[in-house]
C-alpha cells in the first residue's frame, strides 16, 4: 500500500511538534528546580505580553513599532515585485561579442 507523501509530511510535522512540546516543559521543568523565582518573574511577564496582545490597546511604542515594521515589509515586498515583475533579466541592448 502506498504512502501519501502529504499524510507523511503532516505526521512528521505533528511528531517535531509534539517533540518540541516535551523539550520546553522538560526545560521549563529544569528551570524551576533550579531558579524558581527567575521562572516566576517570566511567568509574571509572559502574562503582561498574553493580556496585551489580547487586548485593543497598544501598549506605549507599539503602534510605532508596527508602522516601522508595515514600512519594511512594502518595502521589500516592492524589492520582490521589481526582481520578479520588473526588467531584472531583460536585456535592453544586443550583446557585444
Amino acid at each position: 500500500m502506498p504512502v501519501d507523501p502529504a499524510q507523511l509530511k503532516r505526521r512528521e510535522l505533528v511528531v517535531r511538534v509534539a517533540t518540541l512540546e516535551l523539550l520546553v516543559a522538560d526545560l521549563i521543568h529544569l528551570m524551576r528546580k533550579i531558579a524558581p523565582a527567575e521562572v516566576e518573574a517570566l511567568l509574571a511577564e509572559a502574562v503582561v505580553d498574553r493580556d496585551a496582545q489580547m487586548s485593543h490597546q497598544m501598549v506605549g511604542d507599539a503602534e510605532n513599532q508596527r508602522y516601522r515594521l508595515h514600512q519594511v515589509f512594502e518595502e521589500r515586498c516592492r524589492q520582490l515585485k521589481h526582481k520578479r515583475f520588473g526588467g531584472y533579466h531583460r536585456n535592453p541592448s544586443p550583446p557585444t561579442d
